[in-house]
């Protein structure tokens, strides 16, 4: 046994350490002044980063889209408003666009496994998820028919190794799916693909 480690001064470095570079620019021992309780409320608020990220991903993604298709341009607000208007996990999809142009969107936030270059088995198992809902519909959404819209699977972009996931994704799916689902690189549009867009 290493008689030098030392478990608390690790995690306190870490946390001090973490707290001063991303919040608060004061170097401090901000470990020591927190209860356990405290901690627990931090905990508590960081599990809604997941829906922030996500959230913040696609209202990039409506930028996006506004410079691709000009009725989501001229009606942007509307989409701001709906993703404000929708709850994590509604089981619905994450964007959709009705009207003179049909869109159906899934927003992943996945980090590869371990700066990695693939995604673990829990996460590609999510993500083909998407894409199968994507293709097919969701018994929860009757608003739209998945075969006149226009599909995208959007991935928040952490570097190189998102891509090279992306591109490990696509080569490990089945047959039947990888012909339905493409990278998007400034292609033209249609209905029966899923294009993965990369956001930061």
């Amino acid at each position: 046994m290493n008689s030098s480690y030392n478990k608390e001064v690790e995690l306190k470095e870490r946390f001090n350490q973490f707290i001063t570079e991303k919040i608060t620019g004061l170097n401090a021992d901000y470990y020591s002044r927190l209860s356990i309780e405290e901690f627990e409320d931090i905990k508590t608020a960081l599990k809604d980063i997941h829906n922030i990220i996500t959230y913040k991903t696609t209202i990039r993604f409506i930028e996006w889209l506004s410079e691709r298709f000009l009725y989501v341009k001229e009606n942007n607000q509307l989409y701001f408003e709906q993703v404000l208007r929708t709850k994590p996990n509604d089981n619905g999809y994450d964007l959709v666009v009705s009207g003179e142009v049909k869109i159906i969107a899934e927003i992943k936030c996945n980090k590869p496994i371990n700066n990695g270059y693939k995604f673990g088995s829990a996460q590609k198992k999510g993500l083909i998820k998407d894409i199968t809902g994507l293709l097919e519909g969701k018994s929860k959404v009757k608003s739209i028919d998945p075969k006149a819209a226009f599909k995208f699977l959007v991935i928040y972009d952490f570097g190189d190794y998102t891509l090279s996931a992306v591109h490990h994704l696509i080569k490990n799916l089945n047959a039947d799916l990888k012909e339905k689902v493409t990278i998007y690189d400034g292609q033209p549009f249609i209905k029966d693909k899923v294009y993965i867009v990369l956001i930061k």
